[in-house]
């Protein structure tokens, strides 16, 4: 860290960080990704030799989060991890001046943690989960950590990374269809390289979900092809929810657990209603859904 110029300024004691917390052994394990492409091998490419930021966009629930979590423990790389929202501000970027019983101290936002958490493991990776979540101009805040500068400052100091350190920046973003999400400025994503995240395949969604305990042509075949539509109905404009591969695997979870004190159609009926036709809020929705639902499965599914 060096000042940012010579004159002095006056910078308030920073709060310690606890780098225990983004110790690569604390990393949670709650799940491997399985790639249904070359999305995977990008990315690793990406942490091992990359100095670009990385824009991963897909539909909700295909498995970002899942992929950069799973890599850093591959990896045993330290993860900084932030979730973006439209009121996200300078200070959780930058950090804030706060005050106890002993006076003031600063507390670093997660991008100058970010490059402190680096210089003290060699290498970090910074998470920006919702990237576009963000107001067009907190992300200004980001175009100098994206760009060559690789540096930030804050608390009047310049934090940047030691000579041989490395920080590599992933973003997500659902696409800009969804309500409620801004697309990137333009400055931004210029800095940032990336990939797509397309919906998966029925056969796709077939290798990558757990279906133990699920009959093959009752429910499974059905649930792939009903996944389907609601993507082809999204494209459509009908609906504005699609069925991810986290809500299949929400469905066969609790399918097993109904299943082990109810029989099969009541079990089935249950995880359709509370599973799938929750996840829609419009009545219009909820009801074509529905409708499809019963054709597909051949049930009465109210």
């Amino acid at each position: 860290m060096t000042d940012v110029n010579k004159n002095k300024k006056i910078c308030v004691p920073n709060a310690e960080i606890d780098f225990d917390q983004y110790d690569p052994k604390n990393l949670a394990n709650w799940g491997e990704y399985i790639p249904v492409g070359d999305e995977m091998k990008l990315l690793e490419l990406t942490f091992k030799y990359g100095t670009m930021p990385y824009l991963i966009e897909g539909d909700k629930g295909v498995g970002k989060t899942l992929l950069v979590y799973t890599l850093c423990r591959k990896l045993g790389y330290p993860l900084v991890e932030f979730s973006c929202s439209s009121n996200t501000n300078k200070g959780d970027l930058l950090g804030r001046t706060q005050i106890n019983d002993d006076g003031s101290f600063f507390e670093l936002g997660v991008l100058p943690i970010s490059y402190e958490v680096a210089n003290k493991y060699g290498v970090c990776v910074l998470y920006l989960d919702e990237l576009n979540a963000n107001q067009h101009d907190i992300m200004k805040l980001l175009n100098r950590p994206f760009d060559k500068r690789r540096s930030v400052v804050a608390n009047n100091k310049i934090y940047k990374l030691n000579e041989g350190c490395r920080l590599v920046i992933v973003g997500t973003m659902n696409p800009i269809t969804y309500s409620g999400v801004n697309s990137l400025t333009e400055d931004l994503r210029s800095r940032m390289i990336g990939d797509i995240l397309t919906y998966p395949t029925s056969k796709q969604l077939e290798n990558i979900i757990d279906w133990d305990g699920v009959e093959e042509n009752t429910i499974k075949r059905p649930l792939l092809t009903l996944a389907q539509e609601t993507h082809a109905l999204r494209m459509k404009g009908d609906v504005e929810y699609v069925l991810s591969p986290r809500d299949i695997d929400q469905f066969c979870e609790y399918y097993r657990m109904l299943h082990k004190e109810l029989e099969p159609l009541m079990a089935l009926t249950y995880s359709l209603k509370q599973v799938i036709i929750a996840k829609y809020s419009e009545v219009e929705e909820r009801e074509l859904i529905t409708a499809r639902i019963n054709e597909i499965f051949g049930t009465n599914v109210k």
